[in-house]
C-alpha cells in the first residue's frame, strides 16, 4: 500500500516542487487567520484574541473565529519556527497533510479497486489538489478530507464494532469537526450506517452519534460563537431555492476543475476534453457505486452534497472529501471503455491491462497538466503588490507607536504580517461605512485594493471622498493610500 501511495503521490509532490517558493495567493486570507489563532494560543492569549475585525458587513471574508482543530496542531510548528511569518515549515506541513489525505483514500479504494486504476485516482486528486495552491498556504481542507476518509475508513471495514472502534472513530469524527464544521455530514452518515447495518456491526455503532452531539451540544453552550457563521444559512423556503438553484449551476461547472485543465486552450481543448472524461466518470459511477450502496461513503457523499447545495459560500476545494470517488469513477470509465473496444475489435483485454492502459491514459493527462501549470504564469502574492511591504513597516511602526485599528482589502494578512487588528472592505452607503467605522473604533483606512474586489474597494474610496473632513491622508505606498480617519468628525 506504500508503495501504491507514494507512486500515486508522485505528480503532486512534483508539482509541489515546483510551487514551493510560492507565497500565498493575494486573495487568500484564511491561512493567516488560522496561524493567528495559533500564535494566540502560543502566546498564552484567549483563542479569539487575533486583531481580526469582523463586521457583519462583509461576513464572507471570514468568521471572528475558525474551528481550533488546525490551529492546535500549529502551535508546536510556531514555537519550532519561532512564530516566523513565512516559513518552509509550514509548506513542508501542508505536504505531509495532502500525502495522508491520499493515503487513507487510497487504502479505502484498494478494497474496491486494481492497483493501476488506484494509482490512477491518487494521482489524479493529488495534482489537482495541487493546481489549487493546497501546499503554497496553511488551510485545513486537506487534514479534513484526510480525517473524513479515515473515520469511513473505519466504519466501512467489515466486522462487529468493540469499543476501541466505536471510540477510535468518536475521536476522529471529533478531530474532523474541529477542523472544518463541513464535518457535520459525518453524523447523519455514521448513523444512517449504524441503524442500516445494526444486526451485523451491533448497537456500539451509535455511540460515536451520540458522543459527537453532546459534545456539539458542549461547544454551543460554552462558546455560542462556534455556530455565529450559521447565522448566513438560508432559513426561509425560497432563500433556500435560491441556494440550491444557485448552487446547483455553479458546482457541475466547479466540479471541472477535479479533472484538470490540461491545455492551454479552452474551446476545444479542455471544454472537449471535459465533456469526455467526465463521460467516463458518468460510466465508472454507473458501475461501481451500485456495489457501495451499503457502504457509509455513499451515504457520506449524499448528506455532504445535500450541504453544499444550501450553503451560500461555493469554491471548487469544498468538494475536495469527494475528489477521489470522482476521480476513480473516472479511472474505472476508462478502463471499461477500453476493454468494451478490445472487445467489439475482437482483441482479448484482460481487466488488469485494461486498468493499466487507464493509468496510462490518466499520465498523459497529468503530464499534459504539469507542463501547463509550469509554463503558466506565477500567481500574485499580497506582498508582490507595489508598496505592500512599505505599508506593512509603516503600519507596524505606526502600532508601537500608537494605537492603529486599520481597514484593508486582505485584513488578516495585514494582521499576520504587522499585528495591526484589521477589518475588510464592504459595500455600503457613505452614512453606513462610517458608522462601521466608529463602531469599531477604525482609526486608519488603505484604500487600494490590487484588483481583487473593486466594487467594495469603489464603496470604500467613494466614502472617502464623501467626507473630507473625517480622513486625513497620510502617505502613498505604491498602490496603496493611507488615510487616517477621525471619529469625532464622522459623527452625523
Amino acid at each position: 500500500m506504500l508503495t501504491t501511495v507514494l507512486v500515486g503521490a508522485m505528480p503532486f509532490l512534483i508539482l509541489a516542487a515546483w510551487h514551493f517558493p510560492y507565497p500565498p495567493p493575494a486573495d487568500y486570507g484564511d491561512w493567516a487567520q488560522y496561524l493567528l489563532h495559533a500564535d494566540a494560543l502560543l502566546a498564552g492569549r484567549a483563542y479569539g484574541d487575533i486583531g481580526y475585525i469582523f463586521t457583519r458587513l462583509a461576513p464572507y471574508i471570514g468568521p471572528p473565529v475558525q474551528p481550533p482543530g488546525l490551529p492546535v496542531v500549529l502551535v508546536p510548528l510556531l514555537a519550532l519556527t519561532n512564530a516566523a511569518r513565512e516559513s518552509p515549515e509550514y509548506k513542508i506541513f501542508m505536504i505531509l497533510c495532502v500525502l495522508a489525505f491520499l493515503a487513507t483514500a487510497g487504502a479505502y479504494l484498494a478494497r474496491y479497486g486494481s492497483r493501476p486504476l488506484v494509482i490512477a485516482a491518487l494521482a489524479l486528486t493529488g495534482l489537482w489538489v495541487e493546481t489549487v495552491y493546497a501546499t503554497t498556504a496553511i488551510q485545513p481542507d486537506v487534514a479534513f478530507a484526510a480525517l473524513v476518509w479515515l473515520v469511513i475508513l473505519i466504519v466501512d471495514r467489515p466486522g462487529e464494532w468493540a469499543w476501541g472502534r466505536a471510540a477510535l472513530i468518536a475521536a476522529l469524527g471529533l478531530a474532523a469537526l474541529s477542523f472544518r464544521v463541513a464535518g457535520l455530514p459525518l453524523l447523519p452518515a455514521v448513523a444512517v450506517h449504524a441503524l442500516v447495518h445494526r444486526r451485523k456491526i451491533g448497537k456500539l455503532a451509535v455511540v460515536p452519534v451520540l458522543v459527537w452531539c453532546l459534545c456539539g451540544a458542549a461547544a454551543i453552550a460554552v462558546s455560542p460563537s462556534v455556530i455565529k457563521y450559521t447565522e448566513l444559512l438560508p432559513r426561509e423556503p425560497a432563500a433556500i431555492a435560491r441556494a440550491v438553484m444557485e448552487n446547483g449551476r455553479e458546482y457541475p461547472f466547479l466540479a471541472l476543475n477535479l479533472f484538470l485543465y490540461p491545455f492551454p486552450w479552452y474551446w476545444w481543448g479542455n471544454d472537449v476534453y471535459h465533456l469526455v472524461i467526465c463521460g467516463f466518470a458518468v460510466l465508472g459511477a454507473i458501475r461501481w457505486l451500485p456495489g457501495m450502496r451499503n457502504s457509509c461513503l455513499l451515504v457520506f457523499a449524499a448528506c455532504y452534497l445535500g450541504m453544499l447545495f444550501v450553503t451560500p459560500i461555493r469554491h471548487a476545494r469544498y468538494l475536495m472529501p469527494l475528489a477521489p470517488v470522482g476521480l476513480f469513477c473516472a479511472a474505472l470509465g476508462i478502463a471499461i471503455v477500453i476493454s468494451g473496444v478490445a472487445r467489439i475489435t475482437r482483441h482479448s483485454v484482460s481487466d488488469l491491462r485494461a486498468a493499466r492502459s487507464s493509468l496510462g491514459v490518466a499520465t498523459t493527462i497529468m503530464m499534459a497538466t504539469l507542463v501547463t501549470e509550469m509554463t503558466s504564469p506565477r500567481h500574485a502574492a499580497m506582498t508582490d503588490a507595489p508598496g505592500a511591504r512599505e505599508l506593512f513597516a509603516r503600519l507596524s511602526a505606526a502600532r508601537d507607536s500608537g494605537t492603529v485599528r486599520a481597514v484593508f482589502i486582505n485584513p488578516r494578512v495585514l494582521t499576520w504580517h504587522t499585528g495591526v487588528p484589521a477589518m475588510g472592505f464592504f459595500h455600503a452607503s457613505a452614512d453606513t461605512t462610517l458608522a462601521e467605522f466608529r463602531a469599531k473604533r477604525i482609526t486608519h483606512v488603505v484604500l487600494g485594493d490590487f484588483n481583487l474586489d473593486p466594487w467594495r474597494a469603489a464603496s470604500m474610496s467613494a466614502a472617502v471622498a464623501a467626507n473630507p473632513h473625517a480622513f486625513r491622508r497620510l502617505y502613498q505606498a505604491g498602490v496603496f493610500t493611507v488615510y487616517s480617519f477621525d471619529s469625532t468628525q464622522a459623527l452625523p
